[in-house]
């Protein structure tokens, strides 16, 4: 793999929603000489159209392709769990909870710290898409799913987003302030991490569901 796609620098200028970087990353590996660059040029892509504001337009070519290499892989295998939970925004919600389903029944009681975080991402990032859905059917069934993975150090960031989730799901329902601020705690402790840019994407999903 091109050094410029380690997973560690595209995943930190998609969480900084720093556009320029992938966008950079994708022209870098355009021009390398790599014979296996078309999957990581898709990949980087996936994560720059994870970006987009749902008014821009979207290519449609790039979601469909990653949609296809989700089930291409004909196991549901830690790959497989990886890739569709990266990319879960590209698909309805509908198929987005029946893959969860699926991958819960299979990993809810493995040991192996790799899964266990993906299974958490997976989690936080329905939960999100649900309650962009205005759909909350399937809340305390994730979050109750949530709460059989253990917390390690390096499940903090996941854990905390899916108490995001939680709270504005019960501010929904109770409009109690307590919900609303535990909301608020959770976002300037984003923004105190370093995450500024992430931070204000969850405040103005906090102030668009409330």
């Amino acid at each position: 793999m091109h050094p410029y796609t380690n997973y560690f620098t595209v995943s930190d200028a998609y969480y900084h929603s720093d556009k320029i970087l992938l966008e950079k990353i994708i022209q870098d590996l355009e021009k390398s000489s790599s014979t296996d660059k078309t999957d990581d040029i898709l990949i980087v892509k996936g994560w720059l159209e994870s970006l987009k504001e749902d008014e821009e337009e979207p290519d449609i070519e790039v979601r469909n392709a990653l949609k296809d290499r989700v089930f291409n892989i004909p196991d549901l295998n830690k790959e497989k769990l990886t890739l569709f939970c990266n990319f879960m925004d590209f698909y309805d919600l509908d198929s987005n909870v029946m893959i969860a389903r699926k991958a819960i029944n299979k990993f809810i009681s493995s040991n192996e710290t790799e899964i266990q975080e993906v299974l958490l991402a997976m989690l936080a990032n329905l939960l999100c898409l649900s309650i962009k859905e205005d759909n909350y059917n399937y809340v305390e069934y994730l979050v109750t799913s949530s709460e059989k993975l253990p917390l390690k150090p390096q499940f903090f960031f996941y854990k905390d987003m899916i108490c995001f989730y939680k709270y504005l799901s019960s501010y929904h329902f109770n409009h109690n302030k307590d919900d609303l601020n535990t909301c608020l705690t959770i976002i300037s402790n984003v923004k105190l991490a370093g995450m500024s840019e992430y931070g204000s994407e969850l405040e103005k999903f906090l102030n668009n569901h409330i």
